[in-house]
């Protein structure tokens, strides 16, 4: 039986849980203060300082994308 770990935090008012199931990482990342429509919705990594790196990402580039101008 493998040990479960699991670990939270928030970024950029998104939550993301992180839980371990060996061999590697899942991080979920949860609604925030706007709807994250980005799939995935969830990373998985080797370790846990890559699975929030991939997460930071995928919401940084959400929150890029809902502040560019449309129709130029």
């Amino acid at each position: 039986m493998s040990h479960l770990q699991e670990s939270r935090v928030e970024y950029h008012g998104y939550s993301f849980e992180a839980v371990h199931y060996d061999p590697g990482w899942r991080v979920h990342i949860l609604p925030g203060p706007r709807v994250l429509a980005t799939d995935p919705d969830h990373v998985l990594a080797d370790t846990q300082e890559e699975a929030f790196a991939k997460a930071r990402a995928i919401v940084d580039r959400h929150l890029q994308g809902s502040a560019m101008p449309t129709g130029t």
